[in-house]
């Protein structure tokens, strides 16, 4: 009676099992059906290595849907043509981005979509498509591989150069500078109390080149104040030099009727001289003969006339010297005997 309750009960629990199994692969199919999909497609230059069909295909790290197609491009046999099925409610935009990722350097490719602004339109499909193409970019991961024989070129480079530098003769080198900077450690060793000496004169020598910095420095803040009251000086100057041009301007701006008055007349003054010298040049060349017969004999003449007039000057000097000291002398001439009484 024990051994059938027990696979009653087993029985039991194993049906109910079964049923809540049913129950739920139904709700899940249930559910699976309310969900609507759109699907898209996407080309990609290069290998898709490790992406399979039923791969996830996620947004912003989400996942959202999932590869149902892989195959090489009708148009192009470089590309391949993903196609993906995704949420109708995920945001696919037209500035959305696909790229194939993996979870790790040895994990399981998917498909990683990013980007899309809120402002930009649905990806809707184009002309003669069936579906909307989103636009790929080359993974982070795929660029790695990509670049990763330059890297294997440039390691086995680097390993050469150091295995040159690794050399025989290298290492003797390096001995040799160990040893020099050996000699050169004892040496400081042996000196250590010289050097102490050099470095506190090079203390002091720092204290009087502070102390030095610190007079230049209040030599330039004096300096500074005497630019500025320089700076003060000249901008008063300039300021009455302003002061005296708009003057003279305006004396200028005053005076200019006069100015114009007296050029007008220095006009007519220059007018008047240039007339009289036309005249004068009218009768020099009228009289040009006469003057030239004057400069030939009349100025002759002319000079022994005064040398004549001069010589009668001074005999006239003589007489009126003669006759002022004795008149009677120079009207009767000698001398007259005057009365003598008996």
């Amino acid at each position: 009676m024990e051994t059938r309750a027990s696979y009653t009960l087993v029985g039991t629990f194993v049906l109910i099992m079964m049923l809540g199994l049913a129950g739920f692969v139904i709700w899940l199919a249930k559910f699976s059906s309310d969900v609507k999909y759109d699907d898209y497609q996407m080309f990609v230059t290069g290998s898709v290595t490790g992406l399979s069909n039923d791969a996830t295909v996620r947004y912003s790290g989400i996942p959202v849907g999932n590869v149902t197609d892989i195959r090489i491009a009708p148009d192009n046999i470089d590309q391949v043509r993903i196609t993906v099925q995704i949420e109708a409610t995920t945001p696919v935009r037209t500035d959305t981005v696909a790229s194939v990722e993996m979870q790790g350097i040895t994990g399981v490719a998917y498909i990683e979509l990013t980007g899309g602004s809120h402002s930009a339109e649905r990806l809707v499909p184009g002309p003669g498509e069936k579906v909307a193409t989103i636009k790929t970019e080359e993974s982070a991961l795929a660029a790695v591989f990509a670049s990763a024989p330059d890297m294997i070129n440039s390691a086995i480079e680097l390993m050469n150069r150091g295995s040159a530098i690794l050399s025989d003769k290298n290492q003797a080198s390096v001995t040799n500078i160990l040893a020099d900077a050996s000699e050169i450690t004892n040496e400081v060793a042996e000196h250590k109390d010289a050097i102490g000496s050099m470095i506190e004169d090079a203390q002091e020598t720092l204290a009087s080149v502070q102390g030095t910095t610190a007079n230049v420095e209040k030599i330039t803040a004096d300096l500074s104040t005497d630019v500025v009251s320089l700076i003060d000086d000249a901008k008063l100057t300039l300021e009455s030099l302003r002061t005296t041009l708009a003057t003279a301007d305006r004396t200028l701006t005053n005076a200019e009727p006069d100015i114009q008055e007296t050029l007008d007349n220095l006009k007519l003054a220059a007018a008047s001289i240039r007339g009289a010298a036309d005249t004068a040049q009218q009768i020099l060349q009228t009289n040009q003969a006469p003057i030239n017969e004057f400069s030939e004999i009349g100025l002759f003449e002319l000079t022994q006339l005064i040398t004549d007039a001069r010589t009668l000057v001074s005999s006239l000097t003589q007489i009126a010297i003669q006759l002022e000291r004795d008149p009677a002398a120079f009207l009767f001439g000698g001398n007259q005997a005057g009365y003598q009484a008996n």
